[in-house]
């Protein structure tokens, strides 16, 4: 392994930090399992790699997308919530050593991740991997939460659209109703109106027929009696000569 090592940073793909102080066993205090610095070949990039899904699932999670608010998605405090612990290896540093590794073939990485996990005996292939679970778990369980969390939103909001609909059509089928009785209640006026005009209208009639036949009766009696005086008035008596005093 350490052969793989050596050559790997020959190769320029690993660099190692040869003068970092050594205590007890030979390795450096606080080391940091797997974090050689990766360098591509000269005038190399990159490639990007397709991930699996759990390596997706993964770099999806430590990503820390942003929710709807606007706000991140705090990913240390789902995992603290769920009770998972510390771990010697997290998984996160293990995808970032895997990202430096990328311009490696598969079975080149992960043969440099198997050399790194021998050297160091503070960790191993089992503690990112298990970490990576309990993590997974976590952030399903969240998921659920939300998801029930929602799913009981909707229900109550739509509760609350059925009530507001069924409040709406009484009310809209009362005023409808009532609508309908005043305009029932306007055509009969209607009509009330109509039938007293009509009645009003007939008896003003007939009462200007009988003052015009009375009218006529009068002015031909009137005629008569003037015809009286017009024949007879030579033979009236003359008045009598008024005494003077």
């Amino acid at each position: 392994m350490k052969g793989l090592m050596n050559f790997l940073e020959k190769a320029g793909l690993v660099k190692t930090d040869a003068e970092a102080p050594m205590a007890g066993d030979g390795q450096a205090p606080d080391a940091d399992p797997g974090a050689a610095s990766i360098t591509p070949p000269a005038g190399e990039s990159r490639p990007a790699t397709a991930a699996s899904p759990a390596r997706a699932a993964a770099a999806s999670a430590i990503s820390a997308p942003a929710q709807d608010d606007g706000m991140p998605l705090n990913l240390d405090d789902i995992y603290a919530s769920e009770g998972v612990g510390p771990s010697v290896y997290p998984a996160e540093r293990l995808l970032r050593l895997v990202d430096g590794l990328s311009a490696m073939d598969e079975a080149t990485r992960q043969m440099a991740i198997r050399a790194m996990d021998a050297a160091d005996e503070s960790w191993s292939i089992d503690d990112p991997l298990a970490d990576a679970a309990a993590k997974l778990k976590a952030l399903a369980a969240h998921a659920e939460r939300l998801a029930s969390r929602l799913a009981q939103l909707e229900q109550e909001t739509q509760a609350q659209l059925d009530a507001v609909n069924q409040r709406q059509e009484q009310a809209v089928g009362t005023i409808l109703k009532q609508i309908a009785e005043l305009e029932a209640l306007a055509a009969r006026e209607q009509a009330r109106a109509a039938q007293e005009s009509e009645a009003h209208g007939a008896s003003l009639k007939t009462a200007q027929a009988q003052t015009a036949s009375e009218l006529a009766k009068i002015m031909q009696a009137s005629e008569r009696l003037q015809g009286l005086s017009a024949q007879f008035g030579t033979l009236a008596s003359p008045a009598p000569a008024s005494v003077q005093a």
